[in-house]
């Protein structure tokens, strides 16, 4: 039997076939798969210093404006001034054409029935004279003196003795205490008169204390009424604007609206401050002190009141006394015989003594009578005193100077004239515009809300486009909506100190200081979601067919962050850590990705 050996030839050419096409999926499946996933872009987590700035650019405009307006009602004959112009505080703004304004007519009138007023009251000034009353005193005196010499005479014709002298000290004494209570009831009067007096210097204080109180009221509701005023005219301009207005200097006089509307809250901001200052309790101290004064003289009539009492009592004690020694005397002199010449000696005593203290009395009386009345008139005199000086004042102010002419108050630039020469303006009526660079500037960019949020009013900001001149500094004045990106975007409005000019461009800088972070990424690597916010690291795992790249995700917190990256804290390191920035498709944690390095 011949032997056949086996053709086995096509085995060992399938198996190499085999072989060499695993050999080449082996060597490319790498490749086919990473065309497959995800294509990120990553950036390695770094540590360094954040300086969490906003940065801006708007131009440099003035803060206030100052509206020159008309004082009374006159023509104007000459206009000295033109927009651009720069002018100076005193400097000629109008001439105002001759004749007198109704203000003035009334203001003269005011200031000479003030000036006759003052001159009556000077003239009802009471003139006082005592010489009568005196002159009568002291013939009262001297009867007193000749009743007692005879009562004298009278005592000594009795054949008894008798206390006379205990009857003279009894009536002197009684004499005395009339006097100490006559004196008591003078001061009651004076101190009755003190107590009038500060009680109408009170009421004066009082007085002028409620007109500067309702004059600031008045003031303060003036410039609310401009405010609201003011508003409308600014809601009314941007509603026109809104609707389609074709007028094309709108959004210039919005501006102005609001420029205007500023400063009108500014004045009402600094009239309800004033409204404050007076009820503020600092400033009712001269009130305090009148009505302190008023208690104080009060208590003095009540001390006099009592004094007084006390003088009646010890004048009683002293009649008494006088009336108890008379008794005894009377029961000596009962003779008939001396009787009768001794009572009728006794009663012209009485009488002279009666008619002499009714008369020291009536002047006591008419001097604090007199006294109470030239004060009020002096009183009266100081009040229209004040009242001409005035209206003096108001005179001279509604008469605009010899010249008649109206002068800046503050300097600036004319921004706008508002009459012509020949043209007559009433009081009130605005004449001109001054833009007040001593006022101060201002500055305004919009930000993202997201942006606005790092930021609060008074932050301070630096200027980084402005080498020359002296230092200028910027503080966050006001954070609003922007009017024309209201759902995304904020207005900052800084005020600006130092050597600028109104019309300059400057790059603003506000935020937090710079401060070092361990763990730095790009703003685009952080995400969020429902559970807080974090980042997509790389995570590489080797494979026979080469490495692996893994998105997993890691939980971080945001320290703080600037224009291009954020300072966060996690689960990372600053030593080799990746994360994803950007990615071709939707990435997951735990899906497999390929680097756009790799290809």
């Amino acid at each position: 039997m011949d032997y056949k050996p086996k053709n086995r030839e096509w085995v060992k050419n399938a198996a190499i076939i085999f072989l060499a096409v695993l050999l080449v999926l082996t060597f490319f499946s790498n490749t086919i798969m990473n065309r497959s996933l995800p294509e990120v872009a990553t950036q390695n987590v770094t540590s360094g210093s954040i300086t969490a700035k906003v940065r801006g650019t708007g131009t440099v405009t003035a803060i206030g404006n100052h509206v020159v307006k008309a004082e009374q009602t006159r023509e104007i004959r000459a206009v000295m001034i033109k927009a651009g112009q720069t002018v100076e505080a005193g400097d000629i703004l109008f001439i105002l054409g001759e004749g007198e304004s109704s203000e003035i007519e009334q203001a003269q009138e005011t200031l000479r029935t003030l000036q006759v007023s003052y001159q009556r009251a000077a003239i009802g000034v009471p003139a006082v004279s005592y010489k009568a009353e005196e002159h009568e005193i002291e013939r009262a005196r001297e009867e007193l003196k000749e009743a007692r010499e005879a009562l004298e005479a009278v005592k000594k014709k009795a054949s008894r003795e008798i206390p006379s002298a205990q009857l003279e000290e009894a009536e002197q004494e009684l004499y005395e205490a009339k006097l100490a209570t006559q004196a008591a009831k003078d001061e009651v009067d004076t101190r009755e008169l003190e107590l009038e007096d500060k009680k109408i210097e009170r009421d004066a204080i009082k007085t002028m204390y409620n007109d500067k109180l309702n004059q600031a009221i008045d003031n303060r509701q003036w410039w609310q009424d401009m405010v609201a005023d003011q508003q409308a005219t600014v809601d009314a301009l941007k509603k026109a604007k809104e609707e389609g207005s074709e007028d094309p200097d709108i959004d210039q006089k919005i501006l102005e609206a609001e420029t205007e509307l500023a400063q009108d809250k500014l004045r009402l901001e600094e009239a309800v401050a004033r409204e404050k200052a007076l009820l503020d309790p600092a400033s009712q101290i001269e009130l305090t002190e009148a009505e302190r004064a008023v208690q104080e003289a009060d208590d003095k009539v009540r001390n006099a009141e009592d004094a007084y009492s006390d003088a009646q009592t010890a004048e009683a004690a002293a009649a008494a006394k006088v009336e108890a020694i008379q008794a005894v005397i009377d029961e000596i002199m009962g003779t008939e015989t001396v009787s009768e010449e001794y009572k009728k000696a006794r009663e012209a005593v009485i009488a002279a003594e009666d008619r002499l203290f009714t008369l020291e009395n009536n002047l006591e009386l008419k001097k604090i009578s007199d006294a109470k009345s030239q004060s009020l008139s002096y009183l009266d005199l100081t009040d229209l005193g004040q009242q001409i000086e005035r209206a003096k004042q108001k005179l001279a102010e509604l008469s605009g100077g010899e010249e008649n002419q109206i002068l800046a108050k503050v300097s600036g630039t004319v921004q706008s004239v508002e009459c012509t020469a020949g043209e007559t303006k009433a009081k009130g009526d605005a004449l001109a515009t001054i833009e007040v660079p001593d006022m101060g500037y201002t500055l305004s960019f919009t930000v993202t809300n997201d942006q606005a949020r790092r930021l609060k009013v008074g932050d301070t900001a630096t200027v980084s486009n402005y080498y020359w001149g002296k230092q200028i500094t910027a503080t966050l004045e006001s954070i609003r909506v922007d009017p024309k990106n209201p759902q995304t975007n904020k207005l900052l409005t800084f005020n600006v100190d130092g050597d600028v000019n109104v019309g300059a461009e400057l790059t603003i800088s506000v935020g937090q200081k710079s401060a070092n972070y361990d763990l730095i990424v790009p703003n685009s690597a952080v995400r969020s979601d429902a559970n807080g916010s974090f980042v997509l690291k790389i995570e590489a795992k080797s494979s026979p067919l080469g490495n692996r790249y893994i998105a997993r995700r890691v939980n971080v917190e945001v320290l703080a962050e600037d224009d291009m990256n954020s300072a966060v804290t996690g689960d990372l390191s600053n030593w080799g850590d990746f994360v994803i920035t950007t990615s071709n498709a939707p990435v997951k944690s735990g899906d497999m990705v390929r680097l756009a390095d790799n290809g």
